[in-house]
């Protein structure tokens, strides 16, 4: 407990001096490097590691928490008592740098000097010591200095992280590393930030332990999933709260970035942890939120009950959303004068596509939960049978797993069978976000909004299982028009027609205007005046029309930047000129569900002539696929797709007058398994070479199991794509 009274002692300093000074950062640097570990004096690595980049010999991460009441004086507040908490936070690891990637990975180390936040009327600190030495082969500790080596790469503006960079001086290849991270925070009005301590790592990891000391006042969430080890809790002399963890030789993995359809979440063992400072009144939080105490492995229904509470807790703000009511209501009963035969479906659509029309896009003040009740009473006012839908998301927790209320997403099911979550990108209403496929989500029957129970709503709850799309939902369908033209027929013009449905349009979205969005959103609620009409109706934003065209016309190039960029990574090079491109469906209504979009341009490379002959590498028409690396061949987890998925690509290629084509029988595959296929078809019809492709994933989850069926499936693809054919003079 030495060093515990030393950080404590060192947080209760006035905040003049709250560590921001060489002399506190030496007196943490030295207590850190004094740790009674003994690991931390072991700096030989066992045999049958020397193959490895690098090897964290141990990491032990430390956190301590205390809160206190502080009385302060505040010209408008006059005075009053809040509850902030001190919040101490040391992550040390000690690594065996094995060769030159591993070098070139620690030889810098990023940190955040000083972060400052406002709150209402509050501030909330977090300052950053580092701490660095290197240990040669022969013993020799060399420590680095950080205060004077340390450079700034961002000048730290109000409110903004102000970042340094250390270069560790005198690394070399087979020193050990020996550096930490130790954050302090005062806070007033959020809790400690989340934690997850992952029993996995990206090098190869020999000890790893987790060490927690809270106060007892606080509440402590945690949950060990996906095989991490459980918590050793006990309660020390001064009635702390300690918790504690370790593992050996953790899985090894590669940086979950770099892992093609990982859902982290759910593959990896960790430990969740929430510490909450649920004591003050400045935090917001569930009215059904735990008091002081350790709470492991809480079941799912604690967590639905802060949303259910939270969610209501919207329900009395309400009253400043006037504008928005008229607006909607406006809306609505114009489209059902001139509908008035509309079914409750239907009526689900309409009032769902009227609230997010006129939705405010300022999400801060705006949030999801506010939404979802404002729906809510649409849906009730119209008659429209519906629940409160409480889901999980794919690439999130399990159902079973979930820590926190910001694991549950609030949505809606109208009609038993149409599902609407904000905020929904340019989905229709009704179409499922892939995040939410498959899920089991919690339905409530909302009787009342009950603003003194900890529950927050009152009504039954039942389950849902949210539909499953299937490959063919999921289409992404490309024609092309190829001719071959320019001196010696070695460019290509292209004329490309894209059509998109289900989760294949999230690769496109960033082609889209608001403009087009709005545009086909006010076709659909039959609201007649366009965006600039409006905007010269109202006085506040009449004046600010220039403004507005100005800002137009800058997306208008950045649509002409994004579509250059869509065709360099569709090509893995530059298209030579892009000739025009227009938008027949932007697929954001469900009466227009089909993103369609047409682009025509020219293309060099693919073209080579040998001797009077020309090859065309037909294969590369169908894009950049998925090549599998060393990573994807040594897979450990199961692959989470985005759904199920069919990927079509028909090539119309004008043959040039006076050739003839040959190499066809090379473009014919057929090859089908458990998880999907990948069939090519070639023939001649007059002056056309016509080539079909269909490349099918058939199930989003893939088990590792069976992963190398996938993995089968892409290089049946890379194979074709390899292949060309010669055109001849006749």
């Amino acid at each position: 407990m030495k060093f515990t009274t030393f950080i404590l002692g060192l947080l209760l300093l006035p905040v003049c001096v709250f560590a921001d000074n060489r002399q506190d950062a030496k007196m943490i640097r030295e207590m850190i490097w004094a740790w009674d570990n003994p690991e931390f004096k072991n700096y030989q690595v066992p045999a049958g590691y020397e193959n490895e980049s690098a090897v964290i010999l141990v990491r032990h991460q430390h956190l301590e928490a205390t809160s206190k009441n502080r009385f302060r004086m505040n010209f408008m507040l006059f005075g009053d008592v809040n509850r902030e908490l001190y919040y101490t936070y040391i992550d040390r690891r000690m690594v065996k740098i094995n060769d030159l990637s591993a070098l070139k990975a620690f030889a810098e180390l990023t940190f955040r000097d000083e972060t400052k936040t406002m709150g209402y009327l509050r501030s909330n600190k977090l300052k950053t010591i580092v701490g660095a030495r290197v240990i040669k082969p022969d013993g020799q500790i060399q420590e680095v200095n950080v205060d004077d080596e340390a450079v700034s790469v961002t000048e730290g503006k109000k409110e903004k992280d102000a970042l340094r960079k250390l270069a560790i001086s005198g690394l070399q290849v087979g020193d050990v590393l020996d550096y930490f991270f130790c954050d302090q925070m005062e806070l007033e009005t959020y809790n400690i930030p989340p934690e997850v301590f992952t029993f996995y790592s990206s090098y190869a990891t020999l000890k790893y332990s987790v060490h927690c000391e809270f106060g007892n006042k606080l509440t402590v969430e945690y949950r060990s999933i996906n095989g991490a080890p459980e918590m050793k809790s006990t309660v020390d002399a001064e009635g702390n709260y300690v918790l504690d963890a370790e593992a050996q030789n953790l899985m090894k993995v590669p940086a979950y970035e770099d892992i093609r359809w990982a859902s982290v979440y759910r593959s990896f063992p960790m430990i969740r942890m929430y510490v909450l400072n649920n004591a003050s009144k400045l935090i917001y939080k569930s009215a059904n939120a735990r008091q002081s105490g350790v709470f492991a492995n809480l079941p799912y229904e604690e967590y639905l009950n802060d949303s259910k509470a939270l969610l209501a807790a919207q329900e009395k703000e309400m009253i400043w959303m006037a504008d928005i009511d008229k607006n909607v209501k406006k809306t609505v009963t114009a489209y059902i004068a001139g509908h008035p035969s509309l079914d409750f479906e239907q009526m689900a659509v309409l009032l769902y596509d009227a609230l997010r029309f006129h939705w405010p896009d300022n999400y801060n003040y705006y949030p999801r939960d506010k939404f979802v009740v404002k729906l809510q009473k649409l849906l009730r006012e119209y008659h429209v049978p519906h629940q409160l839908l409480f889901a999980t998301s794919r690439f999130g927790v399990r159902k079973d797993d979930v820590v926190s209320d910001d694991d549950i997403i609030p949505g809606l099911l109208a009609n038993g069978k149409q599902v609407f979550f904000f905020n929904n990108g340019y989905r229709y209403a009704g179409e499922v976000s892939p995040i939410f496929q498959g899920e089991t989500a919690a339905t409530v029957e909302v009787v009342k909004y009950a603003m003194k129970k900890n529950y927050g709503i009152v009504g039954a709850i039942g389950e849902y299982v949210m539909p499953v799309s299937t490959a063919h939902d999921n289409l992404l369908a490309s024609q092309m028009d190829v001719k071959l033209c320019g001196d010696g027929l070695q460019e290509l013009t292209v004329k490309r027609k894209l059509k998109c449905t289900g989760s294949m349009k999230d690769d496109y979205w960033q082609l889209l205007l608001y403009e087009d969005w709005d545009s086909e959103m006010r076709k659909a609620l039959g609201i007649e005046k366009t965006l600039i009409e409006e905007l010269k109706e109202d006085k506040s934003t009449r004046k600010r029309i220039d403004e507005y065209m100005s800002i137009r016309e800058n997306r208008k190039k950045s649509q002409e930047e994004a579509v250059q960029a869509e065709l360099t990574a569709y090509h893995e090079q530059e298209p030579k000129s892009v000739l025009g491109y227009s938008f027949t469906g932007v697929g954001v209504t469900p009466g227009n569900p089909v993103w369609e979009y047409e682009v025509s341009y020219t293309l060099d490379g693919l073209v080579k002539r040998a001797g009077k002959n020309l090859i065309l590498d037909i294969g590369k028409l169908i894009g950049t696929q998925w090549q599998p690396n060393e990573l994807d061949e040594k897979r450990q987890v199961d692959a989470y797709l985005p759904t199920a998925m069919h990927l079509n690509f028909e090539i119309a290629m004008e043959i040039p007058q006076g050739y003839t084509v040959e190499g066809l029988d090379a473009l014919s595959f057929e090859y089908t398994n458990d998880y999907g296929s990948f069939h090519a078809t070639c023939k001649k019809e007059g002056n056309k070479l016509l080539v079909s492709v269909n490349k099918i994933y058939t199930h989003a989850y893939v088990p590792v199991a069976g992963w190398k069926e996938m993995l089968l499936i892409a290089k049946k693809t890379n194979d074709f794509q390899g292949r060309s054919v010669v055109l001849s003079p006749l």
